[in-house]
């Protein structure tokens, strides 16, 4: 049989469009090269024991675009959404609750990482976890001979309970011990931070050339008569994680600050944003959001001192009140905004970094609310490039 020329045109388009029909849905988009994440986790405040489908849980995504509209509504089990925390390490979110008869931290892997998609959420139960104020993710890895390196993550949580009883918690491999399972011991090291009463946690890049070795901030207020607010500085973490034997309970004595950085002024410190090629440290506090420069400088030392910042974001045209959850976009070239979430207008807020000499600026674009939803902390995983 002879085929026209026409009719070998018309065959081949009949057979393109049959090979394109077959083609899965989940092959969409292609994706040939690396891949930007500007993806801001906000964890909400509400919580109603009669209303069980309230989402307490949003992923913004992309948030660095032109609105803050693009959003993926989740319902976590927290009783009240806490601290929140996302480790692309780990691929999973943690969330603390807000509320005190709330004894769990959610461990919440993604069922599709490419688009950022919450999975089934896990808990970790313990009696202690209570008041948490701060969640950090601490990584020891080690080498395992010619076979290459092994790794041992660690959940850090610290708890506001009062001078005397307010702990840092140490929990390895934390997706293990969801719903306390293979009998593995839940706390590796419960910490005893003395007369600290914990506003913030936060892990600082140590100036050594251990990767391994961390700095921890632990933010307080109302320290002494003078009532002042600050940071403890602690360098202990991998001598009392890895080094030590395991020790459950350990003294406030045997983990002390080598040093305390205080804010002159300053009152109130919330949530912190750390971002070490900003080289910037960011923590609300009453009103305002403060920045300091060179974080590792300011850190650093065995002496207590006072600090005032180098940027405060606050004014009129902020319209701020009462902001709480900040976080800072870290990436070198794309990296552009900082946000903030304030509690007495319910409002997630996006600033230009290049405005923070300016103090009383506007926001980006119009400050936006989730209907009567109280945005508390937030988290922000930016990433200049991921391939999956």
């Amino acid at each position: 049989m002879k085929f026209s020329f026409q009719s070998c045109i018309i065959l081949f388009f009949v057979s393109v469009i049959g090979f394109t029909s077959c083609k899965k849905l989940d092959d969409e988009p292609v994706r040939t090269g690396a891949t930007l994440i500007s993806r801001l986790y906000v964890s909400f405040s509400d919580y109603d024991q009669n209303n069980s489908a309230l989402k307490n849980m949003m992923i913004i995504d992309p948030a660095d675009t032109t609105n803050l509209d693009n959003i993926y509504q989740y319902l976590s089990p927290a009783k009240g959404g806490g601290p929140i925390l996302f480790d692309a390490a780990a691929r999973a979110i943690f969330q603390a609750s807000v509320t005190a008869q709330d004894t769990f931290l959610q461990v919440i892997p993604f069922a599709n990482e490419i688009y950022g998609i919450p999975g089934n959420a896990g808990a970790i139960g313990y009696t202690g976890f209570t008041n948490v104020r701060g969640l950090a993710y601490y990584t020891y890895a080690q080498q395992n001979g010619t076979s290459g390196s092994v790794t041992t993550p660690f959940l850090l949580a610290v708890t506001n309970r009062g001078a005397g009883n307010s702990m840092l918690y140490a929990i390895s491999t934390p997706s293990g011990k969801v719903g306390s399972k293979g009998g593995a011991p839940i706390i590796d090291k419960q910490i005893n931070l003395g007369t600290i009463v914990p506003s913030s946690l936060t892990l600082l890049n140590s100036i050594t050339s251990d990767s391994n070795e961390k700095l921890v901030l632990v933010g307080f207020n109302n320290e002494g008569t003078e009532n002042k607010s600050g940071f403890a500085v602690y360098s202990q973490l991998k001598q009392e994680l890895i080094d030590r034997a395991r020790d459950t309970i350990v003294a406030s004595t045997r983990f002390t600050p080598m040093m305390k950085v205080y804010i002159n002024g300053k009152t109130g410190l919330g949530s912190v944003s750390y971002a070490p090629k900003k080289n910037l440290l960011a923590v609300t506090s009453g009103s305002e959001v403060l920045f300091f420069k060179d974080p590792n400088t300011l850190f650093s030392g065995s002496t207590d001192k006072t600090v005032a910042p180098d940027y405060v974001i606050g004014g009129a045209n902020t319209g701020l009140v009462k902001p709480w959850g900040v976080a800072i976009d870290d990436r070198t070239d794309q990296g552009k905004f900082f946000y903030v979430s304030d509690l007495t207008n319910r409002t997630i807020s996006r600033f230009p970094l290049v405005s923070l000499s300016e103090g009383n600026v506007k926001p980006d674009i119009a400050a936006k609310t989730y209907g009567s939803m109280t945005p508390n902390y937030i988290f922000l995983d930016a990433r200049e490039a991921n391939n999956f």
